[in-house]
């Protein structure tokens, strides 16, 4: 794929199936209904929409969970230390079933792309947690990340992976499961991603608060709904929002570990 160009999953309005959203410079641009429906963009995204307004056409946590499970398990079975040639194999046999199933050949493309994305940054991750290892992380920053969905929290690993005083010790897939990993994992901060709901994040936050005073916790999100006294009061530390670059992000971890007064979306 080009540098501009992605590809996400969101639910056919007409079929309730898997549909293959191809975005170009952040736009979309084709939608492609496994199930073989005839749609428009406009179509998708109204539906989109109205599930979850603060981000439409996002990612499908279903249909991540089964690419990254599908391609993790290929590697395993093989012997592979390498997810991407595991994702090749994924592809490969996704691509042939989808041609078998008549679907058109945008739908293949898209799927081939969207494993070979998968696979490239489950190896990214695999090399950082290596780099990490390989050196003395006891003075680092250890965060925690949570997110419902498997593709956010690999991109948030991703994000910290590399820098030098912070060390990714463990993700949770939801907020239930927070305070156990957070005694389990002992983090200085926690760090609840965008894709999470906002009542979701804010009952997480609440019961972090109540049973690890000390950790910090570091809520990102989309913007849509969730305000700073709503987040303060259930125990953030900090608020960060869409669209705040990574830079900014990093800063605000570090200052609400340090408890700084430099950073503008600390509580």
């Amino acid at each position: 794929m080009d540098a501009g160009e992605r590809v996400s999953w969101t639910e056919c309005p007409l079929c309730g199936g898997l549909a293959a959203v191809g975005w170009l410079d952040e736009e979309p641009i084709e939608v492609d209904c496994a199930g073989g429906c005839a749609l428009l963009v406009e179509q998708v995204q109204l539906s989109a929409a109205r599930q979850d307004p603060g981000d439409p056409l996002g990612d499908v946590g279903q249909m991540a969970s089964i690419l990254e499970g599908a391609v993790v398990g290929t590697a395993e079975a093989y012997g592979l230390n390498d997810f991407r040639p595991a994702a090749d194999l994924v592809a490969k046999a996704w691509a042939e079933v989808l041609r078998e199933e008549g679907r058109s050949p945008r739908l293949v493309s898209l799927a081939t792309a969207a494993v070979g994305e998968v696979g490239a940054r489950l190896d990214r991750r695999q090399s950082s947690v290596t780099l990490h290892s390989a050196r003395d992380t006891s003075m680092d920053i250890r965060v925690l990340v949570v997110d419902d969905h498997p593709l956010a929290r690999l991109r948030l690993t991703e994000m910290l992976a590399g820098e030098a005083d912070l060390s990714v010790v463990g993700e949770c897939e939801n907020g239930p499961e927070v305070v156990a990993a957070a005694a389990r994992l002992r983090p200085h901060v926690v760090c609840l991603d965008r894709h999470m709901p906002t009542v979701a994040a804010l009952a997480a936050t609440n019961a972090l608060r109540a049973a690890h005073a000390g950790v910090r916790i570091v809520v990102l999100t989309t913007g849509s709904g969730l305000r700073r006294e709503a987040a303060a009061l259930a125990g953030a530390d900090a608020l960060v929002p869409a669209g705040a670059s990574r830079d900014a992000v990093l800063r605000c971890l570090r200052t609400a570990v340090h408890k700084g007064a430099d950073c503008p979306y600390c509580l």
